[in-house]
């Protein structure tokens, strides 16, 4: 027997929850939902996506086979008591604007806008689809260009996989959360792809750096963020990337930024990509122990780092 799923797809898309919200307004129903149908249109388990209403209502609900119907124009029917909006996304996806015992009054003007309510909510999860698939696809590109990073400097690539981990719980305890943690989780990742175009003789140096080799070293956050701002979506991330040097006195670069002039996702970069850098081996020199580099963190606060993001990581580093 089919069923609602709990939600898992679009949960928190907006204009699908006002949908939902309004098919009971209009129609005085008890509850209502939007499901995404299973890939074959049949009678198998129905993703719930947004509801409105009696949660218990649609825990009863049987969601409809929809393989009697051909794609095409969102449609109204009848099952029972519920009265079902077939929306079609695709030739080969449907879903449904589920409305459980409305109260329907005989009328064409009523008829007209649960006709809208259908139109509607099947425009929205077509907008709520493309909005997956480009988000699939920028996080293919996140991938490709990691993969790309740790082919040029396996170093780079296990650092920043380590950094990842850390900004996210960093940037939750400051109050990054939504489209910007995952900008942050982004620039996390490819925090140091400038570093592919760093010479091989200055990236893979055993010993310090002199002045010159520093000059180009420090580009770096340029180029990085050069090549994400071309990538639509990216521009956030970009900004982060750039600016993941910087200072909290102003004396960092690539651009001198001070305090709160400093992208707040750059701030949590910087201090954790500082910390996972003193606790790792490197060619010039053996890995700080914990307890030392979460005292040379702190000693830089205020100065080298953002207090908040100080504590934030202070914090992450304690719960584990």
């Amino acid at each position: 027997m089919a069923r609602l799923l709990p939600r898992t797809t679009h949960a928190d898309h907006p204009l699908l929850a006002q949908v939902a919200h309004q098919a009971c307004r209009t129609t005085h129903a008890a509850a209502a939902a939007i499901t995404r149908a299973p890939r074959d249109g049949g009678a198998g388990d129905h993703a719930l996506i947004a509801c409105a209403g009696d949660a218990e209502l649609l825990d009863a609900v049987q969601p409809p086979a929809l393989d009697d119907f051909a794609p095409g124009e969102p449609v109204v029917t009848h099952a029972g008591d519920v009265l079902v909006g077939l929306l079609p996304i695709s030739a080969e996806a449907y879903g449904t604007l589920l409305i459980v015992k409305p109260a329907l009054r005989r009328g064409r003007a009523l008829r007209e806008e649960v006709d809208g309510l259908v139109v509607l909510a099947a425009e929205a999860l077509r907008a709520a689809e493309a909005e997956r698939d480009l988000a699939k696809t920028l996080d293919a590109s996140v991938q490709s260009l990691a993969a790309l990073l740790d082919l040029r400097d396996g170093y780079t690539g296990q650092h920043s996989s380590t950094v990842v981990r850390l900004c996210e719980e960093v940037g939750r305890r400051v109050g990054v959360a939504g489209a910007e943690l995952e900008h942050l989780r982004i620039a996390a990742h490819l925090h140091d792809l400038g570093k592919i175009g760093v010479p091989d003789q200055i990236l893979h140096k055993p010993g310090p750096l002199d002045a010159a080799e520093w000059s180009i070293m420090r580009e770096h956050p340029v180029w990085g963020a050069r090549a994400l701002e071309q990538i639509p979506g990216f521009r956030a991330a970009s900004l982060a990337v750039r600016h993941h040097h910087e200072r909290w006195d102003g004396k960092g670069y690539p651009d001198g930024l001070a305090g709160e002039r400093i992208p707040l996702g750059a701030r949590v970069i910087a201090v954790c990509d500082a910390y996972e850098a003193m606790t790792s081996t490197r060619p010039y020199r053996p890995a700080l122990a914990e307890p030392l580099a979460r005292e040379r963190i702190v000693a830089g606060t205020g100065t080298q780092f953002d207090p908040a993001a100080t504590w934030g990581l202070l914090g992450a580093l304690a719960a584990h």
